[in-house]
Protein backbone atom coordinates (compact mmCIF):
# COMPACT_ATOMS: atom_id res chain seq x y z
CA UNK A 1 0.00 0.00 0.00
CA UNK A 2 1.22 3.36 -0.88
CA UNK A 3 2.08 3.80 0.46
CA UNK A 4 -11.74 22.42 13.18
CA UNK A 5 -17.97 28.57 14.29
CA UNK A 6 -18.70 31.69 15.51
CA UNK A 7 -18.89 32.93 11.93
CA UNK A 8 -20.68 30.82 9.35
CA UNK A 9 -18.38 29.16 6.85
CA UNK A 10 -15.21 29.61 8.88
CA UNK A 11 -13.65 26.42 10.31
CA UNK A 12 -12.91 26.16 14.00
CA UNK A 13 -9.36 26.48 15.23
CA UNK A 14 -7.73 24.12 17.72
CA UNK A 15 -9.00 26.23 20.64
CA UNK A 16 -12.57 25.95 19.39
CA UNK A 17 -12.70 29.53 18.15
CA UNK A 18 -13.17 30.53 14.54
CA UNK A 19 -10.08 30.68 12.40
CA UNK A 20 -9.90 33.98 10.56
CA UNK A 21 -9.95 34.00 6.78
CA UNK A 22 -6.61 34.65 5.11
CA UNK A 23 -6.22 36.68 1.96
CA UNK A 24 -3.87 35.68 -0.83
CA UNK A 25 -1.70 38.66 0.05
CA UNK A 26 -1.01 37.21 3.51
CA UNK A 27 0.42 33.98 2.05
CA UNK A 28 4.05 34.22 0.99
CA UNK A 29 5.13 30.73 -0.09
CA UNK A 30 3.42 27.34 -0.31
CA UNK A 31 4.37 23.77 -1.19
CA UNK A 32 2.83 20.29 -1.35
CA UNK A 33 5.14 17.61 0.04
CA UNK A 34 3.20 14.39 -0.49
CA UNK A 35 0.02 12.88 -1.92
CA UNK A 36 -2.00 9.71 -1.35
CA UNK A 37 -4.75 8.50 -3.71
CA UNK A 38 -7.17 5.78 -2.52
CA UNK A 39 -8.71 5.88 -6.03
CA UNK A 40 -8.18 7.66 -9.34
CA UNK A 41 -10.82 10.24 -8.41
CA UNK A 42 -9.81 10.75 -4.78
CA UNK A 43 -6.47 12.11 -3.56
CA UNK A 44 -5.22 13.94 -0.49
CA UNK A 45 -2.13 16.16 -0.66
CA UNK A 46 -0.36 17.80 2.26
CA UNK A 47 2.38 20.36 2.75
CA UNK A 48 2.77 23.83 4.22
CA UNK A 49 2.46 27.55 3.55
CA UNK A 50 4.17 30.55 5.05
CA UNK A 51 1.59 33.12 6.02
CA UNK A 52 0.61 35.88 8.40
CA UNK A 53 -0.89 34.85 11.72
CA UNK A 54 -4.44 36.29 11.66
CA UNK A 55 -4.85 39.35 13.86
CA UNK A 56 -1.11 39.82 14.32
CA UNK A 57 1.90 41.10 12.40
CA UNK A 58 3.74 37.81 12.88
CA UNK A 59 4.31 35.03 10.36
CA UNK A 60 4.68 31.27 10.68
CA UNK A 61 4.45 28.04 8.70
CA UNK A 62 0.94 26.55 8.55
CA UNK A 63 -0.03 22.97 7.64
CA UNK A 64 -1.69 22.66 4.25
CA UNK A 65 -4.12 19.98 3.02
CA UNK A 66 -5.78 19.82 -0.39
CA UNK A 67 -8.29 17.26 -1.69
CA UNK A 68 -8.79 16.03 -5.28
CA UNK A 69 -12.25 14.82 -6.40
CA UNK A 70 -11.28 13.74 -9.89
CA UNK A 71 -11.65 17.18 -11.46
CA UNK A 72 -10.73 19.87 -8.90
CA UNK A 73 -8.36 20.46 -6.01
CA UNK A 74 -9.86 22.10 -2.89
CA UNK A 75 -8.03 23.50 0.14
CA UNK A 76 -9.25 21.91 3.38
CA UNK A 77 -9.06 23.59 6.80
CA UNK A 78 -6.20 22.13 8.82
CA UNK A 79 -5.66 22.92 12.53
CA UNK A 80 -2.62 25.12 13.15
CA UNK A 81 -1.44 25.90 16.68
CA UNK A 82 0.22 29.33 16.83
CA UNK A 83 4.00 29.43 16.94
CA UNK A 84 5.24 32.85 15.71
CA UNK A 85 8.50 32.49 13.84
CA UNK A 86 7.99 28.73 13.65
CA UNK A 87 4.79 26.85 12.91
CA UNK A 88 3.79 23.44 11.60
CA UNK A 89 4.30 21.61 8.34
CA UNK A 90 3.10 18.28 7.00
CA UNK A 91 5.68 16.11 5.26
CA UNK A 92 3.78 12.92 4.40
CA UNK A 93 0.25 11.53 4.11
CA UNK A 94 -1.26 8.06 3.78
CA UNK A 95 -4.93 7.30 3.12
CA UNK A 96 -6.36 3.83 3.66
CA UNK A 97 -9.67 5.08 2.21
CA UNK A 98 -11.55 8.21 1.18
CA UNK A 99 -12.54 8.91 4.80
CA UNK A 100 -9.35 7.85 6.55
CA UNK A 101 -5.99 9.60 6.21
CA UNK A 102 -3.05 10.25 8.50
CA UNK A 103 -0.53 13.04 7.92
CA UNK A 104 2.71 13.62 9.80
CA UNK A 105 5.39 16.29 9.95
CA UNK A 106 6.80 18.65 12.52
CA UNK A 107 6.00 21.53 14.86
CA UNK A 108 8.60 24.31 14.82
CA UNK A 109 8.96 26.25 18.08
CA UNK A 110 11.33 29.21 18.08
CA UNK A 111 13.56 29.07 21.14
CA UNK A 112 15.54 32.25 21.85
CA UNK A 113 18.01 33.25 20.63
CA UNK A 114 16.80 32.20 17.17
CA UNK A 115 17.01 28.42 17.53
CA UNK A 116 14.08 26.34 16.24
CA UNK A 117 13.07 23.30 18.27
CA UNK A 118 11.34 20.52 16.32
CA UNK A 119 8.61 18.21 17.64
CA UNK A 120 6.68 15.43 15.83
CA UNK A 121 3.26 16.55 14.55
CA UNK A 122 0.32 14.48 13.28
CA UNK A 123 -3.19 15.15 11.98
CA UNK A 124 -5.93 12.70 10.99
CA UNK A 125 -8.75 13.01 8.41
CA UNK A 126 -12.13 11.33 9.05
CA UNK A 127 -13.81 12.30 5.78
CA UNK A 128 -15.19 15.52 7.26
CA UNK A 129 -12.36 17.36 9.00
CA UNK A 130 -8.71 17.29 9.94
CA UNK A 131 -7.80 17.19 13.61
CA UNK A 132 -4.53 17.19 15.52
CA UNK A 133 -3.51 13.83 16.96
CA UNK A 134 -1.18 13.96 19.99
CA UNK A 135 2.21 12.28 19.56
CA UNK A 136 4.28 10.82 22.42
CA UNK A 137 6.58 13.00 24.47
CA UNK A 138 10.13 12.01 23.58
CA UNK A 139 13.21 11.72 25.76
CA UNK A 140 15.10 14.02 23.39
CA UNK A 141 14.28 17.66 22.62
CA UNK A 142 14.43 17.69 18.81
CA UNK A 143 12.52 15.35 16.47
CA UNK A 144 10.34 15.24 13.37
CA UNK A 145 8.34 12.73 11.31
CA UNK A 146 9.07 12.48 7.59
CA UNK A 147 7.02 9.53 6.34
CA UNK A 148 3.86 7.57 7.15
CA UNK A 149 2.14 4.48 5.78
CA UNK A 150 -1.33 3.20 6.81
CA UNK A 151 -2.79 -0.21 6.06
CA UNK A 152 -6.09 0.72 7.74
CA UNK A 153 -7.63 3.48 9.84
CA UNK A 154 -6.33 1.71 12.93
CA UNK A 155 -2.88 0.82 11.67
CA UNK A 156 -0.14 3.27 10.65
CA UNK A 157 3.63 3.46 10.93
CA UNK A 158 5.47 6.81 10.88
CA UNK A 159 9.22 7.36 10.68
CA UNK A 160 11.66 10.23 11.02
CA UNK A 161 14.55 11.33 13.20
CA UNK A 162 15.26 12.31 16.79
CA UNK A 163 18.08 14.09 18.59
CA UNK A 164 18.84 17.29 20.43
CA UNK A 165 17.74 20.91 20.13
CA UNK A 166 20.65 21.76 17.83
CA UNK A 167 21.00 18.34 16.23
CA UNK A 168 17.63 16.61 15.72
CA UNK A 169 19.05 13.84 13.52
CA UNK A 170 21.13 11.78 15.96
CA UNK A 171 18.83 8.73 15.86
CA UNK A 172 16.15 7.21 13.67
CA UNK A 173 12.56 7.41 14.97
CA UNK A 174 9.50 5.22 14.44
CA UNK A 175 6.00 5.63 15.90
CA UNK A 176 3.03 3.27 15.51
CA UNK A 177 -0.70 4.21 15.44
CA UNK A 178 -3.31 1.76 16.72
CA UNK A 179 -6.42 3.81 15.95
CA UNK A 180 -6.45 5.69 19.23
CA UNK A 181 -2.86 6.61 20.14
CA UNK A 182 0.70 6.80 18.85
CA UNK A 183 3.51 4.91 20.58
CA UNK A 184 7.25 4.99 20.00
CA UNK A 185 8.74 1.82 18.53
CA UNK A 186 12.44 1.21 19.16
CA UNK A 187 14.73 1.40 16.13
CA UNK A 188 18.32 0.14 15.83
CA UNK A 189 21.14 2.46 16.96
CA UNK A 190 23.14 4.36 14.31
CA UNK A 191 25.61 2.27 12.37
CA UNK A 192 28.28 4.98 12.50
CA UNK A 193 28.69 8.48 13.98
CA UNK A 194 26.95 11.25 12.04
CA UNK A 195 23.42 12.40 11.32
CA UNK A 196 20.81 9.77 10.47
CA UNK A 197 17.10 9.64 9.67
CA UNK A 198 14.33 7.63 8.06
CA UNK A 199 12.72 9.64 5.23
CA UNK A 200 10.01 7.26 4.11
CA UNK A 201 8.11 4.06 4.94
CA UNK A 202 5.84 1.63 3.13
CA UNK A 203 3.72 -1.05 4.84
CA UNK A 204 1.90 -3.93 3.15
CA UNK A 205 0.44 -5.13 6.48
CA UNK A 206 0.66 -4.13 10.16
CA UNK A 207 3.53 -6.61 10.53
CA UNK A 208 5.42 -5.80 7.33
CA UNK A 209 7.01 -2.38 6.68
CA UNK A 210 10.15 -1.12 4.96
CA UNK A 211 11.66 2.27 5.83
CA UNK A 212 14.51 4.04 4.05
CA UNK A 213 16.73 7.06 4.59
CA UNK A 214 20.37 7.79 5.37
CA UNK A 215 23.06 7.49 8.02
CA UNK A 216 26.57 8.72 8.69
CA UNK A 217 25.98 12.24 7.36
CA UNK A 218 29.15 14.30 7.67
CA UNK A 219 28.64 18.07 7.97
CA UNK A 220 32.14 18.72 6.73
CA UNK A 221 31.99 16.71 3.53
CA UNK A 222 28.21 16.65 3.03
CA UNK A 223 28.31 12.90 2.45
CA UNK A 224 26.01 10.16 3.74
CA UNK A 225 25.15 6.49 3.17
CA UNK A 226 21.86 4.79 2.30
CA UNK A 227 19.80 3.15 5.05
CA UNK A 228 16.94 0.63 5.05
CA UNK A 229 15.14 -0.83 8.06
CA UNK A 230 12.49 -3.57 8.02
CA UNK A 231 9.60 -4.06 10.50
CA UNK A 232 8.34 -7.60 11.11
CA UNK A 233 5.55 -6.73 13.55
CA UNK A 234 7.83 -7.06 16.55
CA UNK A 235 11.05 -5.18 15.86
CA UNK A 236 12.97 -3.10 13.32
CA UNK A 237 16.08 -4.56 11.69
CA UNK A 238 18.65 -2.89 9.44
CA UNK A 239 18.90 -4.34 5.93
CA UNK A 240 22.19 -3.69 4.14
CA UNK A 241 21.87 -1.40 1.12
CA UNK A 242 24.28 -0.62 -1.74
CA UNK A 243 26.01 2.76 -1.82
CA UNK A 244 27.04 3.80 -5.32
CA UNK A 245 29.46 6.72 -5.48
CA UNK A 246 31.00 8.53 -2.53
CA UNK A 247 27.63 9.57 -1.05
CA UNK A 248 24.00 8.44 -1.35
CA UNK A 249 20.56 8.84 0.26
CA UNK A 250 17.16 7.15 -0.13
CA UNK A 251 14.11 9.45 -0.10
CA UNK A 252 11.21 7.22 -1.14
CA UNK A 253 10.15 3.58 -0.86
CA UNK A 254 7.13 1.62 -2.09
CA UNK A 255 6.36 -2.05 -1.41
CA UNK A 256 3.82 -4.29 -3.13
CA UNK A 257 4.65 -7.24 -0.88
CA UNK A 258 7.00 -7.87 2.06
CA UNK A 259 9.53 -9.27 -0.39
CA UNK A 260 9.06 -6.69 -3.16
CA UNK A 261 10.05 -3.04 -2.58
CA UNK A 262 11.50 -0.20 -4.65
CA UNK A 263 13.50 2.61 -3.03
CA UNK A 264 14.68 5.78 -4.77
CA UNK A 265 16.93 8.74 -4.04
CA UNK A 266 20.18 10.17 -5.31
CA UNK A 267 23.91 9.57 -5.22
CA UNK A 268 27.13 11.44 -5.93
CA UNK A 269 28.88 11.12 -9.26
CA UNK A 270 32.64 11.08 -9.59
CA UNK A 271 33.12 12.37 -13.13
CA UNK A 272 31.47 14.47 -15.82
CA UNK A 273 29.11 17.44 -15.54
CA UNK A 274 26.57 15.44 -13.53
CA UNK A 275 27.59 15.71 -9.86
CA UNK A 276 24.48 14.06 -8.40
CA UNK A 277 22.44 11.34 -10.12
CA UNK A 278 19.18 9.46 -9.65
CA UNK A 279 19.21 6.24 -7.64
CA UNK A 280 16.90 3.23 -7.48
CA UNK A 281 17.34 0.09 -5.38
CA UNK A 282 15.17 -3.04 -5.41
CA UNK A 283 14.40 -5.44 -2.51
CA UNK A 284 13.60 -9.08 -3.33
CA UNK A 285 12.99 -10.32 0.20
CA UNK A 286 16.59 -11.24 0.94
CA UNK A 287 18.71 -8.35 -0.34
CA UNK A 288 18.86 -4.93 -2.00
CA UNK A 289 20.41 -4.31 -5.41
CA UNK A 290 21.06 -1.11 -7.37
CA UNK A 291 19.20 -0.65 -10.66
CA UNK A 292 20.41 1.47 -13.58
CA UNK A 293 18.50 4.79 -13.75
CA UNK A 294 18.41 7.52 -16.41
CA UNK A 295 19.29 11.20 -15.95
CA UNK A 296 18.51 14.18 -18.21
CA UNK A 297 21.35 14.84 -20.62
CA UNK A 298 21.72 18.50 -19.63
CA UNK A 299 21.48 17.99 -15.86
CA UNK A 300 24.11 19.02 -13.37
CA UNK A 301 22.07 17.56 -10.49
CA UNK A 302 19.36 14.88 -10.78
CA UNK A 303 17.51 12.97 -8.04
CA UNK A 304 14.31 11.12 -7.16
CA UNK A 305 12.25 12.18 -4.09
CA UNK A 306 9.46 9.60 -3.95
CA UNK A 307 8.16 6.49 -5.68
CA UNK A 308 4.77 4.77 -6.01
CA UNK A 309 4.29 1.20 -7.25
CA UNK A 310 0.75 0.07 -8.19
CA UNK A 311 2.28 -3.30 -9.14
CA UNK A 312 5.50 -5.25 -8.80
CA UNK A 313 6.40 -4.43 -12.41
CA UNK A 314 5.00 -0.89 -12.43
CA UNK A 315 6.47 2.05 -10.51
CA UNK A 316 6.61 5.82 -10.96
CA UNK A 317 9.38 7.91 -9.42
CA UNK A 318 9.39 11.72 -9.25
CA UNK A 319 11.97 14.28 -8.26
CA UNK A 320 13.87 17.18 -9.71
CA UNK A 321 17.15 18.39 -11.10
CA UNK A 322 19.04 21.49 -12.07
CA UNK A 323 20.89 22.47 -15.22
CA UNK A 324 24.66 22.52 -15.25
CA UNK A 325 24.73 26.17 -14.14
CA UNK A 326 22.64 25.30 -11.07
CA UNK A 327 20.38 28.27 -11.77
CA UNK A 328 17.31 26.55 -13.29
CA UNK A 329 15.44 23.71 -11.62
CA UNK A 330 13.17 21.25 -13.45
CA UNK A 331 10.81 18.39 -12.62
CA UNK A 332 11.70 14.78 -13.24
CA UNK A 333 9.62 11.62 -13.56
CA UNK A 334 10.57 8.10 -14.57
CA UNK A 335 8.60 4.86 -14.97
CA UNK A 336 9.63 1.28 -14.17
CA UNK A 337 8.18 -1.57 -16.26
CA UNK A 338 9.77 -4.49 -14.45
CA UNK A 339 12.94 -4.49 -16.50
CA UNK A 340 14.10 -0.88 -16.81
CA UNK A 341 13.57 2.78 -15.89
CA UNK A 342 12.52 5.35 -18.50
CA UNK A 343 12.55 9.16 -18.19
CA UNK A 344 9.22 10.85 -18.97
CA UNK A 345 8.76 14.48 -20.08
CA UNK A 346 7.18 16.65 -17.38
CA UNK A 347 5.77 20.21 -17.55
CA UNK A 348 7.76 22.94 -15.80
CA UNK A 349 5.51 25.93 -15.03
CA UNK A 350 8.20 27.75 -13.06
CA UNK A 351 10.82 29.80 -14.85
CA UNK A 352 13.49 29.27 -12.21
CA UNK A 353 12.44 26.42 -9.93
CA UNK A 354 10.33 23.26 -10.23
CA UNK A 355 10.28 20.20 -8.00
CA UNK A 356 8.00 17.19 -7.56
CA UNK A 357 8.06 15.98 -3.94
CA UNK A 358 5.48 13.18 -3.88
CA UNK A 359 3.55 10.78 -6.13
CA UNK A 360 0.70 8.28 -5.80
CA UNK A 361 -0.47 5.87 -8.50
CA UNK A 362 -3.65 3.79 -8.54
CA UNK A 363 -2.63 2.01 -11.76
CA UNK A 364 0.24 2.24 -14.26
CA UNK A 365 -1.82 4.77 -16.22
CA UNK A 366 -3.15 6.86 -13.32
CA UNK A 367 -0.79 8.87 -11.12
CA UNK A 368 -0.86 12.19 -9.28
CA UNK A 369 2.33 14.04 -8.36
CA UNK A 370 2.69 17.16 -6.19
CA UNK A 371 5.38 19.71 -5.41
CA UNK A 372 6.06 23.39 -6.01
CA UNK A 373 7.35 25.87 -8.59
CA UNK A 374 8.60 29.43 -8.67
CA UNK A 375 9.59 32.19 -11.03
CA UNK A 376 10.72 35.65 -10.04
CA UNK A 377 7.99 35.77 -7.38
CA UNK A 378 6.82 33.42 -4.64
CA UNK A 379 6.89 29.63 -4.38
CA UNK A 380 3.52 28.08 -5.32
CA UNK A 381 1.90 24.65 -5.04
CA UNK A 382 2.05 22.28 -8.01
CA UNK A 383 0.13 19.17 -9.05
CA UNK A 384 0.61 17.10 -12.18
CA UNK A 385 -1.38 14.08 -13.41
CA UNK A 386 -0.28 11.09 -15.51
CA UNK A 387 -2.75 9.43 -17.86
CA UNK A 388 -0.51 6.66 -19.14
CA UNK A 389 0.75 8.79 -22.03
CA UNK A 390 1.78 12.17 -20.69
CA UNK A 391 2.08 14.36 -17.60
CA UNK A 392 -0.15 17.47 -17.39
CA UNK A 393 -0.34 20.32 -14.89
CA UNK A 394 -3.49 20.33 -12.74
CA UNK A 395 -4.43 23.69 -11.25
CA UNK A 396 -4.14 23.92 -7.48
CA UNK A 397 -5.72 26.65 -5.31
CA UNK A 398 -3.66 29.07 -3.30
CA UNK A 399 -4.09 28.66 0.49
Amino acid sequence: MDTGGAVRGLPRGPDGGARERRTAQSVINASLNDVSCPSATSCMAVGWFLGQIPGTSGFQDFPLAEQWNGSTWTVLPAPAPRHPGGGELLSSVSCSGNTSCMAVGETQVEVPPGVTNLHPFAESWNGTKWQVVPTPKLANTGASLSGVSCTSGTGCMAVGSEGTLRNPTLFTLAEQWNGSAWRVVTTPPPLTPGATGLSTVSCTSPSACMAAGFFGFNNGTGTSLTLAEQWNGTKWQIRTTPNPGSSAVLGGVACTAPGACMAVGGHAMQTGNLVRATLAEQWNGTGWKTLPTPNPADAGVSFFNRVSCPGAAACMAVGAGTDQTGEVGFNEAASWNGTGWKLLPTPNPGSTSNELHGVSCTSPSRCMAVGDFAGIGNELTLAESWNGTKWSVVKTPRP
